[in-house]
């Protein structure tokens, strides 16, 4: 383990729609937010690491402060901004200079004034030189020097950024803590499933949006977490819907995070509502996880609202086999979200699919192991020329991929690459792991 520095904070926040995640993503150096001129497209908080010069920070992108929050999902909304300045070290205040001041800006600055810190006023839009001149008007917002900006031109930033570095301390001024190792998590499922829920049930906290309406995330959220000394990134992720289904901007964006978000991830939990059962769209999941080569858990949810628990265990178990034969070596689990029942059995499982994933095995030992299988059941020999296999090597992990040496490739049947697989996992393990069996060809005369 190696020293690492705890890294301050900056948030950003203001109005709907003034521009907050261009900045964002302008700061992170790539698009980690959702960015959409529709308005409230951001509802949790979305994190990144940055670095201006010589200070590394952490910047959190919020959603947009509101006035009188209507509905559930504002609310929690506004709970999630106040959360986000709660923690930060430095604010920046983004306002839209092609308006007005409004009334809402000025009630943000008095909220924002309560809370000691300092804020840097960012007057964003300001795409030319005439428009610049706009941010005179805003020293009447009594919060010191305006920084004119255009997070879309990306004009300003450098003058911006400087002025909020001024309350960053340098790498060297950080206090060093120890750096772990840290497993990435991707949450996934249908819409409505628990993602949210089960993610706030495990922080005990409402650290993301939760409601009966789907869709309510729209974002990949990653959250930094600890358990019993490991470190864990929790991604939680928007619904996955059958594509006829998507028919926004706004939901093909989040779709894609998902996506992106189970690439990037060590394993994948995939949720799936227990009393509803396995559908055509969970399928859709279990082969894009398999494909890319992730470790996988099932996680039947909802646990609590199911009454026979031992005869709809089976009968899950029963609808896997039928409906999804190829995922055997995946271990499921039932929660519940609200009893908190097995949530941390979860965290145990992630560990074990984990070290699975890293695993390695020695070209003498898997060659050993060729010839011992290739004893107990010879390659088929197809048109009257048979297989052979002369010997076999580990490519790399994550993905867990193995390279199979024969005669001529063309003769090894899909279905003996199944049997090699079902032995390397009765011999080595590799919960929850899909294993990819690559054939070549080495023509020389092994004779």
């Amino acid at each position: 383990m190696s020293a690492r520095r705890k890294l301050p904070l900056v948030a950003i926040c203001g109005r709907p729609n003034v521009g907050k995640s261009t900045l964002f993503n302008r700061i992170a150096g790539r698009q980690t937010a959702i960015i959409h001129g529709q308005e409230g497209i951001t509802r949790d908080r979305t994190y990144a690491s940055a670095t201006w010069g010589s200070h590394p920070f952490r910047v959190v992108d919020t959603g947009g402060i509101v006035e009188n929050p209507l509905d559930p999902i504002t609310q929690k909304m506004q709970d999630q901004v106040w959360q986000a300045l709660e923690e930060a070290r430095v604010i920046i205040f983004v306002v839209d200079g092609q308006t007005e001041i409004t009334r809402q800006d000025e009630q943000i600055r008095d909220e924002l004034f309560k809370y000691g810190k300092p804020v840097v006023l960012a007057v964003n839009k300001l795409d030319n030189s005439a428009l610049e001149m706009n941010r005179y008007d805003f020293f009447r917002m009594g919060m010191g020097e305006p920084y004119a900006i255009s997070s879309s031109h990306n004009m300003g930033i450098e003058t911006l950024m400087d002025a909020v570095m001024e309350h960053v301390p340098a790498l060297e001024e950080m206090p060093e803590e120890v750096e772990r190792l840290i497993t990435k998590v991707a949450v996934v499922g249908k819409p409505n499933v628990g993602k949210s829920s089960f993610v706030n049930a495990i922080l005990n906290e409402e650290r993301t949006i939760v409601t009966d309406i789907p869709g309510t995330t729209r974002d990949a959220i990653d959250i930094e977490f600890r358990w019993k000394d490991k470190e864990y990134l929790l991604i939680d992720t928007a619904g996955l819907r059958r594509k006829a289904r998507i028919d926004e901007d706004v939901e093909r964006f989040s779709v894609s995070r998902s996506l992106r978000a189970i690439n990037r991830a060590d394993v994948a939990l995939v949720l799936i509502d227990a009393v509803e059962g396995i559908s055509e769209q969970d399928k859709r999941i279990f082969n894009y996880i398999n494909e890319r080569g992730t470790g996988m858990v099932i996680v039947w949810t909802k646990w609590d609202l199911v009454e026979d628990k031992e005869g709809r265990f089976k009968s899950l178990a029963d609808d896997m086999d039928f409906k999804a034969p190829f995922l055997k070596y995946v271990p499921c689990i039932t929660i519940s979200n609200v009893t908190r029942l097995r949530l941390f059995k979860t965290l145990e499982l992630i560990d074990r699919i984990t070290e699975s994933a890293k695993k390695r095995v020695g070209t003498a030992e898997l060659n050993r192991f060729v010839e011992e299988i290739s004893t107990q059941y010879a390659p088929p020999t197809r048109r009257g020329k048979p297989a052979r296999i002369y010997y076999m090597t580990q490519a790399s992990v994550q993905p867990t991929v193995f390279v199979l040496f024969a005669n001529n490739k063309a003769l090894v049947h899909w279905s003996y690459l199944r049997y090699i697989e079902n032995k390397l996992r009765d011999r080595f393990g590799f919960e929850g792991i899909p294993l990819r069996i690559e054939v070549r060809d080495d023509r020389v005369d092994k004779k």
